[in-house]
């Protein structure tokens, strides 16, 4: 059997490690979930706010644990920190646990659309590191 030996005088390990091109964590925001947010219709002024409501738009996610309806709760709310909507409840306990693990979770508004009162709003999901 042929012995593995270092080139150029490098250690073995080394030279293993300058073959082998992994990928590095989080390169890339991690898709994890698409989704509409709940509650919109309870958000006074929609009306107002969705002309400014614009697709590709990122809001951030708040985790609210003390909620009394829902300790998994996570709020939806645009960079100016205006309250659109909530998680889903039946979306949201795996991401209250990421969250509440120290997780840094977002959404991007996907689409939106009036169906009578309700503004839908399509949001997908994404983890990150920053």
């Amino acid at each position: 059997m042929k012995e593995l030996s270092p080139i150029s005088g490098g250690s073995l390990l080394q030279t293993l490690h300058s073959e082998i091109q992994a990928p590095t964590p989080y390169s890339e925001d991690i898709f994890l979930l698409a989704t509409a947010a709940a509650g919109t219709t309870h958000v006074a002024g929609i009306e107002e706010l969705e002309p400014f409501l614009r697709p590709g738009e990122r809001l951030e996610m708040i985790r609210v644990p003390d909620n009394p309806s829902d300790p998994n709760a996570i709020k939806l709310y645009t960079r100016d920190r205006v309250k659109v909507g909530y998680v889903p409840r039946r979306d949201n306990q795996i991401l209250a646990r990421l969250m509440d693990a120290g997780k840094l979770l977002y959404a991007v508004i996907r689409d939106k659309r009036w169906q009578q009162d309700w503004l839908q709003l399509g949001i997908d999901i994404y983890m990150t590191e920053d």
